[in-house]
């Protein structure tokens, strides 16, 4: 915004402009004596204009700090805001316009508002994403346990069975399943995996159960930290880790054997965890 612009007009002539008014909508110095001041604005705005004029009283304002659009000289409108009051000089009255310039607060309100409206648009999709991601993770829990639940069964018969085929059939569609939900996932999360504070005691003698009642040769002994520590994980991601854990272990012995299950508090010095770029 610039300095105030100022013409008087009598009539529809207007009789002064002063300089900033000259610059202000690309015109030579008193190009603007004589002109018609009815068709220096928008057409959206003439008819308020005439009316303000037809209503003007001696010394009232008729206008304070409208916003309006004036016509420049090579047609193109500029945003100013305009004040204005009938005057009397010398015997001649007539109606003095200020005029100040408004196109860089036109600017920035427009470039606000933009953020404002993208800002909403980026909270509203995260919290399209936090839901989607929220049942994409319990979906893809649920798709784990009939996996898992599958694969030992499978892991039981041969090819000849007659149930074979279906239960790959279920094994590769809930594979397909969970891909999808990992694509899920990985829009509405940036790939990050849903991390909960967990006590592993728990989550190994819930998967171990699992096992344990679809492998009944396999004898589990379990011991463990009383005081576990509290561990940052995904629970659904170290189940399934657990679970493929059982089962390497189960297809080492055919015959049946027994499973040690153990859990304990450790603290990981500087050379253990160096060479994977961990911090202890």
């Amino acid at each position: 915004e610039g300095f105030d612009g100022i013409f008087i007009q009598k009539g529809p002539k207007i009789i002064f402009a002063n300089k900033r008014v000259h610059e202000l909508l690309g015109y030579e110095r008193g190009e603007l004596q004589g002109s018609d001041h009815r068709l220096l604005y928008h057409p959206d705005f003439q008819n308020l204009i005439l009316e303000s004029v037809k209503a003007c009283t001696g010394g009232a304002h008729i206008l304070s700090q409208l916003e309006v659009k004036l016509r420049r000289k090579n047609g193109s409108y500029c945003d100013v805001e305009i004040s204005a009051r009938s005057i009397a000089f010398n015997g001649v009255s007539g109606i003095q316009v200020w005029v100040r310039d408004i196109t860089e607060r036109r600017r920035v309100d427009k470039e606000k508002q933009n953020l404002e409206v993208q800002i909403y648009q980026e909270q509203k999709m995260q919290a399209i994403g936090t839901l989607a991601g929220g049942i994409a993770h319990c979906f893809n829990n649920l798709l784990m346990g009939i996996q898992g639940n599958a694969s030992l069964v499978l892991l039981g018969i041969d090819s000849t069975h007659p149930h074979y085929e279906k239960l790959k059939h279920i094994e590769e569609q809930v594979q397909s399943g969970a891909d999808l939900t990992k694509q899920l996932l990985g829009f509405a999360r940036g790939g990050k995996y849903d991390v909960r504070r967990t006590n592993l005691n728990e989550l190994i003698e819930k998967s171990s159960h699992i096992f344990g009642r679809t492998k009944q040769e396999i004898q589990l002994h379990k011991k463990f930290e009383k005081d576990i520590w509290p561990v940052e994980v995904d629970q659904g991601q170290i189940e399934q880790v657990l679970l493929n854990l059982y089962v390497n272990a189960w297809q080492a012995v055919p015959g049946g054997g027994e499973l040690y299950l153990e859990s304990e508090n450790v603290t990981l010095d500087e050379s253990y965890v160096k060479p994977y770029d961990l911090e202890p």
